[in-house]
């Protein structure tokens, strides 16, 4: 491949991910996970310039070159635990950040301090450098102590990814092996093959750094692939992380009633079914679909209901039901009290209406006046 075109494709990648980033950021409704994937884009972006800049010889000559392709390193640091933040919270909406957290930030500080303390010796003119060599190479042995600790700063962050992802690829390895003519299953395992590739990348890229810059240039093009793989993904579903997150514990939940009938694994579940992928806004639900998706009998899932929280299918169903409704009523204050019935499960304006002031107390309208 003509080097011109190589590195042309290089840097699409990078610059892909930027304007994915942008996007994100330009959406009128934003949630957490909106903010955490346009951080994550845009720092994967820096991090695949710097990358792109240590594998070829663009910079060579340029009288900063390697003081800019430095600088980004702090912040390279901090691009595995955004990533991987990302796929935990994907995989699990409970995820949330606390103090513990901060250890991630112990990397990029350690980082950022050696850039500033580290003692610069034996060095003229940093733009005779040519940044693109291989740990191994016999060039890279002539260098100074100070850019081959640089050098070798920046390249940690790739064994660093491939750490923190191999938990996330083991939690997501029960996505593979559902069925791939599943409907439901194949975004799921397009998401399984997106974070696979991020530590492929990583480990060949890092291969490359010490053995052959060619292997680091196949990485960022594998990294480019899986960029633009994600984006498409994600616009031709556009509950792709819903999805996701459904059939990883979809499968994990199949995996755990190999060892036998477990309540506690079966309510868990139940619970995801309602409260995350709201099963009860099926108007048509029964007790036998319900039973059938957990994998149990019909009279099983009743007798569970009636021993654990002391409740009929129809009491459990209906009180998942007002309480989004309660939610849309405050929420969508335009919205008719019909389409919000209809919306949470209910096939009657009446029946609505019925159950949620035999549950609340008031009608939805009086609920509606006296929380708004």
């Amino acid at each position: 491949m003509p080097e011109k075109i190589l590195y042309f494709i290089m840097f699409f990648g990078p610059s892909f991910a930027v304007i994915i980033s942008a996007g994100q950021m330009m959406q009128s409704k934003k949630g957490f996970i909106d903010y955490l994937f346009a951080l994550s884009f845009f720092s994967m972006a820096l991090w695949m310039f710097q990358i792109c800049f240590l594998s070829t010889t663009i910079l060579t000559g340029w009288r900063y070159a390697f003081q800019f392709t430095m600088f980004i390193t702090p912040l390279v640091y901090l691009t595995p635990p955004i990533i991987v933040f990302r796929y935990r919270w994907v995989l699990s909406s409970q995820f949330a950040l606390n103090k513990y957290h901060g250890i991630f930030l112990v990397p990029a500080a350690a980082s950022f301090l050696l850039l500033l303390f580290l003692p610069v010796s034996g060095i003229d003119k940093l733009s005779d450098y040519s940044l693109a060599l291989p740990v191994t190479g016999d060039k890279f042995k002539t260098l100074p102590v100070y850019i081959k600790t640089l050098y070798i700063t920046a390249i940690i962050p790739n064994l660093y990814m491939v750490a923190l992802m191999s938990p996330v690829l083991i939690k997501m390895l029960p996505v593979w092996r559902r069925d791939s003519n599943n409907r439901i299953s194949k975004p799921a395992r397009m998401g399984y093959i997106s974070a696979l590739s991020i530590a492929v990348s990583n480990l060949i890229c890092f291969i490359g750094y010490i053995n052959s810059i060619r292997l680091v240039q196949l990485s960022i093009l594998i990294a480019n692939a899986a960029t633009i793989y994600v984006y498409l993904i994600t616009q031709r579903h556009h509950d792709y992380h819903r999805l996701l997150r459904s059939e990883t514990r979809k499968a994990h939940y199949e995996k755990s009633r190999i060892t036998g009938l477990d309540v506690n694994v079966i309510f868990n579940r139940l619970t995801e079914l309602m409260r995350d992928e709201k099963v009860f806004a099926d108007e048509e639900l029964s007790l036998r679909d319900l039973s059938g998706e957990l994998g149990i009998s019909p009279h099983q899932l009743s007798e569970i209901l009636n021993e654990r929280i002391k409740k009929n299918f129809n009491t459990f169903v209906n009180e998942y039901r007002i309480d989004e409704a309660k939610k849309m009523l405050i929420e969508e204050p335009k919205r008719s009290i019909l389409s919000v019935g209809i919306a949470v499960g209910f096939n009657s304006n009446t029946t609505f209406c019925t159950v949620f002031s035999k549950i609340e107390g008031v009608s939805p309208s009086q609920y509606r006046k006296q929380n708004l």
